[in-house]
């Protein structure tokens, strides 16, 4: 194993200047976007490591949609109960249809990576990319993708608050959306004499009409938190992520002057990661292709780092019932490595998995049929900071930023060492 503090290619104290260099506002679609970007470009550029930019469009699809449905869900709960008193809730039936048809639209948008749906108005954000290439350039050579996101987000709650509130709202959206479809059915039912409306019917009416208030609630402060979601003192973003940032900064100098021998390594700095992965998204949707045609996929890794804060994490396993691990082999390798450097690294696992750019990756190679494996470096407990001014840089420890290169730097040259 090498130490890099050793090598005379590493500079420790730069990697915390980098996150000190970007201590301003780098929200998508802002100035301190781009001067974010010409920020990366110009170290790379100084270090003589050729890069380019693209430039991709993206919209505030997701927020726009959870909008509609926290709106037509407040609007389902008002009307519910106008009609029961009318008794006409059989017309619920054709408004929880809509309903589920808005869900369905944003779990697709959520969860289906490999598509763009632009919905609002459209800006223009971009992506960085720089390229390592190998000693050797073997035909079908594998691939290594280091990728973190340059924007920023500032926000009034924080984003552990949301999570939790948000988790609360989907929760009760499929009990109302139940219980009301079954209230509408058997309502219709009467009218055939298939069914009687007795004390248990009009008990169950009771029941969903006191649910329609909680929901009702529940949805009137989510729609308040969206609408006064903007944190005027603006978060610095160190954390999240001018810490990855710096550390694919850095890791790219190392492999500049020092190449694998039989791997390439490929450096996106992505945008506009926290209004929907749109960054890596649109680089997939443009490149994977090619990367399948020229890159053995199979044995090719994503290494997203997301946030290094006041310790270094790793997520390991994803899922509510069964835990899925969809990166056994690289997590293991990284967790080797750092056992034998000696550096503190937290696994864990997550039920609900943060959105973050490995997300594409995995998305593209599951749709490719490919088993790439991806993992992503995330500090989870730092998200009590993320989004508000108290991301600053002082919770980026030194040691852990040059622990995440020294861990990943050394991964990564024992893979290119397996190569046969």
């Amino acid at each position: 194993m090498i130490n890099i503090a050793d090598l005379e290619i590493f500079h420790e104290r730069e990697i915390i200047n980098h996150v000190n260099s970007l201590m301003f506002d780098r929200e998508a679609g802002t100035k301190g976007e781009n001067k974010s970007i010409n920020y990366i470009q110009k170290v790379l550029t100084q270090e003589n490591i050729e890069n380019k930019t693209e430039t991709f469009k993206w919209s505030k699809t997701i927020t726009i949609l959870v909008k509609i449905i926290s709106i037509f869900l407040i609007s389902s709960s008002v009307l519910f109960q106008t009609l029961v008193f009318f008794n006409l809730n059989w017309l619920m039936i054709f408004i929880d249809l809509i309903l589920i048809v808005i869900i369905i639209v944003v779990l697709k948008v959520l969860f289906d990576t490999t598509h763009v749906l632009l919905i609002g108005r459209r800006k223009k954000s971009k992506n960085i990319i720089a390229k390592i290439p190998a000693k050797e350039k073997k035909p079908k050579r594998p691939l290594i993708i280091f990728s973190a996101h340059y924007d920023s987000k500032s926000e009034n709650y924080s984003y552990n608050l949301r999570k939790y509130f948000f988790l609360v709202e989907g929760t009760l959206i499929f009990p109302f959306i139940s219980f009301t479809l079954i209230l509408s059915v058997w309502s219709v039912l009467t009218n055939f004499s298939y069914l009687s409306l007795n004390d248990f019917y009009y008990m169950l009416i009771a029941k969903i009409i006191d649910f329609s208030y909680v929901t009702f609630g529940f949805l009137t402060i989510s729609i308040m938190i969206l609408i006064l979601n903007r944190d005027p003192s603006k978060s610095l973003g160190s954390i999240d992520n001018a810490s990855g940032v710096s550390i694919l900064i850095e890791l790219a100098i190392l492999f500049n002057k020092n190449p694998l021998e039989q791997i390439d390594v490929l450096f996106l700095w992505c945008g506009a990661e926290e209004w929907g992965l749109w960054g890596s998204k649109q680089f997939c949707m443009k490149h994977f292709n090619d990367l399948n045609q020229e890159y053995n996929l199979d044995e090719s890794y994503n290494i997203n780092i997301d946030m290094v804060g006041t310790y270094i994490g790793l997520i390991n396993k994803t899922g509510i019932l069964k835990k899925n691990n969809f990166n056994k082999n690289i997590v293991d390798v990284l967790e080797a490595t750092a056992n034998n450097l000696k550096i503190p690294l937290r696994k864990f696992d997550v039920t609900i998995e943060p959105r973050s750019d490995h997300i594409s990756f995995r998305s593209f190679a599951k749709k490719a049929q490919k088993t790439m494996e991806v993992c992503c470096f995330l500090s989870n407990k730092d998200t009590q900071f993320i989004h508000t001014s108290r991301d600053t840089p002082n919770k980026c420890i030194p040691n852990n930023l040059k622990g995440c290169v020294d861990i990943c730097y050394n991964a990564i040259k024992s893979i290119d060492l397996r190569i046969e």
